[in-house]
């Protein structure tokens, strides 16, 4: 299957979903500002800052990698409409010269727009490929395995700006609510932003991400996603409700977030990725893996990874159990409060009901590569650097 209309609403529905959920976020910020909770509005924005700084930091690098970035401003080339494979031939090669000079890139990405821009250049083709051309030309394969590149690109993004910003301010918030019993209508619209944001890139980028890669099945609609998606935000919520709980206790044990986080970082360090060009950004990137770690367990060598995921669950499981039952003994008025027990209940429930859904769909419904994904592209034709490194990125990026 090819890229749809379908993934075109779906991409479009992304850039609503992305633009919503920093909203919320700002529109907190201002809120905990004009209340006087300096701490509270500089924490919101700092996560913020974080996720988007660091999704524009890769966005920028990617750009220089695939070929995007010029160091003049004179190779913009417009790409034209047309119903005929003549037409698709010059706007892709349109495509692959739409560079920005060096300082336009810069500035763009500075100014946080660097995924609009991938979101632009995305729709723009894709609309040109599956409302435009002629079946001939929809028919394209190489066509449609480019418009997946693109889209897997954002979502590998996505996911970052997710686990670095959408996830911590979840937690930030929750301890807000829960230790602090300050509550509003915003704060509860900045969480189910944030939850359908963890939600949809997680899904979003798996999809994306098994769709690009050749020897790699494409998850069905359906069942499967359901499933995938309902096991990952069970996961992702016991494991975020656990540790605010754990920071509601004191403030201090937020420290055990930055040990778990050393340890995926360490982790990484040991698998000895190989995802960035640059030694620095690879730094940067083992860094941003240690804090997905915390909350979700994703495979970043592309390898068997059934002992590593059990290790990681067990452990994870077990963590999550045991806060409520350290955070009861350790907090005299636990018993009492209003927020205790059901907290505690959801988290057992959701860590538990997770773990089943998780077995269920690697048992039953994860369709398995076809052959090995190793993390360097071997035996590639005659491609240009462009395709050459978008295909080793994918290769070599967080693989579940």
């Amino acid at each position: 299957m090819g890229f749809t209309k379908r993934r075109c609403i779906t991409t479009v529905f992304g850039i609503v979903i992305y633009v919503t959920d920093v909203g919320t976020d700002l529109w907190v910020a201002v809120q905990y500002f004009e209340d006087g909770r300096v701490a509270w509005c500089t924490l919101t924005l700092l996560f913020v800052l974080c996720g988007l700084a660091c999704a524009q930091i890769f966005s920028y690098a990617w750009f220089c990698d695939d070929g995007g970035v010029a160091d003049s401003a004179d190779r913009a080339v417009r790409a034209d409409t047309a119903d005929s494979a003549d037409a698709v031939e010059r706007a892709d090669k349109a495509d692959s010269a739409d560079q920005l000079s060096r300082r336009s890139a810069v500035v763009l990405h500075l100014l946080q727009l660097g995924i609009f821009i991938r979101y632009y250049r995305l729709l723009r083709k894709a609309v040109r490929t599956v409302w435009v051309c002629s079946p001939s030309v929809r028919d394209d394969t190489e066509l449609h395995r480019d418009l997946f590149a693109k889209a897997t690109d954002l979502s590998m993004l996505r996911l970052f700006e997710t686990f670095l910003e959408s996830t911590p301010q979840l937690i930030l918030q929750l301890y807000i609510i829960l230790g602090h019993d300050h509550r509003s209508v915003i704060q509860y619209v900045c969480i189910t932003g944030s939850f359908f944001n963890i939600a949809w890139s997680t899904v979003d980028y798996r999809r994306c991400f098994r769709r690009s890669l050749p020897d790699v099945s494409e998850m069905p609609w359906g069942l499967p996603t359901v499933v995938y998606l309902s096991y990952k935000l069970l996961t992702v919520s016991g494991r975020v409700l656990a540790l605010s709980l754990l920071v509601v206790l004191h403030t201090y044990y937020v420290f055990a977030l930055a040990f778990v986080w050393l340890l995926g970082v360490i982790w990484t360090y040991r698998e000895e990725t190989d995802f960035c060009t640059s030694k620095h950004l690879e730094k940067l990137y083992r860094a941003v893996v240690g804090v997905i770690l915390i909350f979700t367990f994703f495979n970043i060598k592309g390898q068997n990874s059934k002992l590593q995921m059990l290790v990681y669950y067990v452990a994870c499981a077990t963590q999550n159990l045991l806060i409520p039952v350290m955070f009861f003994c350790l907090e005299p008025g636990a018993a009492k409060s209003d927020f205790f027990w059901p907290v505690a209940g959801v988290i057992f429930t959701s860590t538990i009901l997770g773990l089943l859904l998780l077995c269920l769909f690697y048992k039953f419904l994860h369709r398995k590569t076809e052959a090995p994904v190793a993390d360097e592209v071997d035996g590639l034709r005659n491609e240009g650097k462009k395709d050459l490194e978008a295909k080793r990125r994918m290769q070599a990026f967080l693989q579940h």
